[in-house]
């Protein structure tokens, strides 16, 4: 993976993981009004992180497989190569999200709200570059 390319994965990881912290510190201060619709704070809290570990790994696997698409300059290669990575990693989130949510230790639901980070990664990510960067770096851009 190009270097450009591993700090855009870790600027959108850091917006990841403020998105799960943010729903991790609303379940703690809500714990009771979680407790009272079914919900037990550990499981939700195992399952938020779940869902940013499981967004961590798709993110790395689109970076490697859009790069490989990319430097193949065959559009109908890149085109079939990304439709089928797509789909298996979905199929692999689903079966982990089985296995993992039949646990009582993780909450399925809590599972893909966290995998949910995957989008606001990438909404904080122009916020995130520029904090760790600083608006006037123009040698990355």
């Amino acid at each position: 993976m190009s270097n450009h390319l591993r700090h855009l994965v870790l600027e959108m990881s850091v917006g990841m993981f403020a998105y799960v912290l943010i729903l991790g510190v609303l379940a703690v201060i809500f714990q009771n009004g979680l407790g009272s619709m079914g919900f037990l704070l550990g499981p939700v809290l195992v399952g938020l992180f779940l869902g940013f570990l499981a967004d961590v790994l798709m993110l790395i696997h689109m970076a490697s497989v859009t790069e490989r698409a990319a430097d193949s300059q065959d559009e109908v290669y890149a085109n079939k190569t990304t439709m089928v990575q797509s789909v298996i990693r979905r199929v692999v989130f689903i079966a982990a999200l089985f296995i993992l949510g039949s646990r009582p230790q993780v909450d399925a639901v809590a599972m893909i709200i966290g995998a949910l980070g995957l989008k606001a990664g990438a909404f904080l990510q122009p916020a995130v570059h520029r904090t760790i960067f600083g608006s006037g770096n123009k040698g990355r851009e």
